[in-house]
């Protein structure tokens, strides 16, 4: 399903405007002295001020031209991308734009400090992002949040070139993701493993407070049936009977099982389709989008 909607500038727009008519509707109904209407426009001023000052950041990127190097990244790293009609690939570039305008990526630095991060590796990031909410015009990214590129692996101490790890994203802090890995998640475009999508899809889940495999955005009446399946398939992957769909990796807890899910969906979803519709079913509803459809075909 290829979507293009509000996310351009109305949705922090609507969004001040929702929280301004609570301040308006407070004052009103609580029989406030005469001072509380006076502070009302000033009240209302400051919560809109910054969803304006977003939307109309984001006016401006609509008119900007989309860079041509950035397009031929997406256009020769991104299989996704590839497969967009003229509309999608429109909606997906503005995403990208978006996400690179406001969040902020950097490497560390030798000595300390931070290092700027090459174009096609910042496009690859948001192109994740993209992917990930390409469907969902509706959802904003939880939190802003800064983006590290390491060279390659590191370990719980953040020593680069020690340990196995690929990526990795604080409740509060920052997201920490491997360039090598990163890069080779693009390239062997459907093996299941893709550093990017697997790290924001973290993202998504702790926007609902916790890392608990519930992602923000979440229907409530999907909360309970949600639960529930991904409750049986960490069992399922435990035991090692899961067919191969999703990496053992998966059976770590429920916010690994989501991630690792996540990455099957966009990266194996005739796969996980075939083997697990009910899994498939659910990410198709909440992502709302049919990937195992959009790569159908040579």
């Amino acid at each position: 399903m290829q979507v293009a909607g509000p996310r351009a500038f109305l949705a922090p727009a609507i969004t001040a405007s929702l929280i301004s008519l609570v301040v308006v509707a407070f004052v009103v109904t609580a029989d406030a002295p005469m001072w509380a209407y006076l502070a009302v426009p000033v009240a209302v001023a400051l919560v809109l001020a910054p969803s304006l000052r977003k939307a109309a950041r984001r006016r401006t990127l609509a008119q900007t031209p989309f860079p041509d190097a950035w397009r031929e990244v997406l256009e020769r790293r991104v299989a996704y991308y590839g497969r967009l009609d003229e509309a999608g690939r429109r909606s997906f570039e503005f995403d990208v734009k978006v996400f690179l305008d406001e969040q902020t990526i950097y490497a560390p630095a030798n000595g300390g400090g931070v290092a700027p991060v090459d174009d096609d590796i910042r496009v690859l990031i948001a192109a994740s992002a993209a992917m990930l909410l390409h469907g969902r015009p509706d959802l904003e990214w939880p939190t802003v949040r800064d983006i590290i590129v390491y060279p390659t692996k590191f370990d719980d101490a953040y020593t680069i070139g020690e340990g196995d790890i690929a990526g990795m994203v604080h409740a509060q802090g920052p997201v920490l993701i491997s360039k090598r890995d990163l890069v080779h998640g693009f390239r062997k475009a459907h093996d299941g493993h893709n550093v990017a999508l697997h790290e924001l899809a973290h993202v998504l889940d702790f926007g609902t407070g916790s890392a608990d495999g519930l992602p923000t955005g979440l229907e409530f009446v999907a909360a309970a049936p949600w639960v529930e399946v991904v409750a049986d398939r960490l069992k399922t992957v435990r035991r090692k009977k899961y067919r191969h769909v999703l990496r053992d990796y998966a059976g770590t807890n429920e916010a690994e099982l989501f991630a690792v899910a996540v990455e099957a969906f966009f990266e194996k979803p005739t796969k996980l389709k075939d083997r697990d519709p009910e899994l498939y079913a659910m990410l198709q509803e909440y992502f709302n989008q049919d990937p195992a459809a959009l790569f159908r075909g040579p």
